[in-house]
């Protein structure tokens, strides 16, 4: 009987997705992470739902035992993930960029961590409820993720930074189903999570206070100046941590503007915000660095996403260096936000691979 490694996050989809596994004849081992201290959800209300709080936990444990899992693991990875996702959080933040922790959570938990425990557990593959599929591409000859049939919910952006080596040993039963099949199922079983919501929230910041939560991290966030393009001082911001590139809200105005304005620049060193009218953060060049490649890409056309909602981009991209991409639009994009990671598709929704956006090119 083959054995699997399975996680379980204590929502809807991961139990499903273990029912149908368990439907396939494979000996299940439940591994639930624990991320951060069970006390900061009692000390920060989740101002929406978050992933990894204790009642994730019980949640994972019961349906476990309902479903009829072999085993099932708690495991804390609490210094890990404080050492590896929080401090990158918070540095990246220092440095006026915009971070996806969850990007690296997967690369280096749900995955990293996992396929570590599914060697020494001498499990055969590990499984999660993310909607996306994994299949071996003969167009590509390799192992390759791609986009779920539930263009919605479909996560293979999250995915586009797990190690190429993990890929031939991935499975998603959720990739080919839409999400009110899932609620369907779930229902049909009477599992209690049936119609628990979606997490939304990082997990280490409950209440989606960023501000409150970089200072008391210990960032000294202080008020400075706003700036147009021509560097004239108009305004003040509260800090420029508190801002991300494309955002119109939160700026105190000395001086009436003549039309709406929007972060354009952030500058960490000086404390600065730049604000510009909307047209003026159209970009069509972006550097993209510490890239994660399941497919060679570089002189060749595809598909780039740069944030989870937006569509993907017809570009071409050049390489730079082993680990460094120019990419060039066919059309300008709106606020190219550095810290964001940039995935690449081709046209029939194959994750190609990923980066990071280092910084837009100014035309």
């Amino acid at each position: 009987m083959p054995k699997a490694i399975m996680l379980m996050s204590g929502g809807v989809d991961s139990s499903v997705a273990a029912y149908l596994l368990k439907k396939e004849g494979y000996e299940i081992i439940g591994i639930h992470f624990k991320t951060v201290e069970d006390i900061i959800f009692s000390l920060i209300p989740e101002k929406k739902k978050v992933c990894c709080s204790p009642s994730d936990t019980n949640d994972a444990l019961k349906v476990s035992n309902d479903i009829g899992l072999d085993d099932f693991k708690v495991i804390s990875i609490k210094e890990e993930f404080k050492e590896k996702i929080i401090k990158y959080f918070i540095e990246e933040y220092s440095k006026g960029k915009t971070p996806n922790p969850c990007m690296l959570c997967n690369r280096y938990f749900k995955f990293g961590k996992a396929f570590d425990i599914m060697k020494e557990l001498n499990a055969d593959i590990v499984v999660s409820g993310h909607y996306v599929i994994s299949e071996f591409s003969e167009k590509h000859n390799t192992y390759v993720i791609k986009k779920g049939i539930d263009e919605y919910k479909d996560q293979s952006y999250f995915l586009s930074m797990v190690k190429k080596e993990y890929l031939d040993k991935m499975y998603f039963p959720l990739g080919k189903l839409k999400k009110e099949e899932i609620r369907k199922i779930a229902l049909n079983l009477g599992l209690t999570v049936a119609k628990k919501p979606d997490s939304q929230e990082l997990c280490f910041i409950p209440d989606n206070n960023y501000v409150r939560y970089l200072k008391d991290a210990g960032l000294k966030i202080k008020e400075g100046n706003v700036l147009n393009l021509n560097g004239e001082v108009i305004g003040t911001h509260s800090g420029y941590t508190n801002y991300t590139i494309g955002q119109r809200t939160g700026i105190k105005y000395f001086k009436n503007a003549s039309s709406k304005l929007y972060v354009y620049k952030l500058n960490s060193e000086k404390n600065e915000v730049t604000v510009a009218p909307k047209e003026k953060l159209y970009f069509t060049q972006m550097i993209v660095n510490k890239l994660n490649m399941f497919v060679e890409i570089e002189d060749k056309n595809v598909l780039c996403k740069i944030r989870k909602r937006n569509e993907e981009k017809k570009v071409k991209v050049i390489k730079i260096n082993k680990n460094e991409l120019k990419v060039i639009f066919e059309e300008p994009v709106f606020a190219i936000t550095p810290g964001q990671f940039a995935t690449f598709y081709d046209e029939d929704g194959i994750v190609l691979g990923s980066g990071i956006i280092q910084k837009y090119l100014e035309d």
